[in-house]
């Protein structure tokens, strides 16, 4: 149950970070420029911005997964057995 819970979780972190890097940006008025480089250079800089801004989600999403990571492993550290196993002696 609880594998099935931080599959889950884990699942759910990796399609967030996949659809957050699938973004789309704001529609801008579009200026007709006369010099294609200028345009070209316009749009490098976007793209290197929205691959900035991804990068960042995605190590946000990491440090996450890092963290649950490690609650998973101080909750299975201190998880105690519900009751003592029981040792069956013969009957004599």
């Amino acid at each position: 149950m609880r594998a099935k819970i931080m599959s889950s979780l884990i699942g759910g972190v990796i399609l967030s970070a996949a659809l957050s890097a699938c973004g789309t940006t704001r529609a801008t008025k579009a200026d007709h420029k006369s010099d294609p480089a200028v345009d070209m250079s316009g749009k490098v800089q976007s793209l290197q911005r929205q691959i900035q801004e991804r990068d960042k989600r995605i190590e946000e999403l990491e440090s996450q997964l890092d963290a649950l990571k490690l609650i998973d492993e101080d909750r299975e550290k201190q998880r105690k057995p519900l009751r003592p196993p029981t040792i069956l002696e013969p009957i004599q």
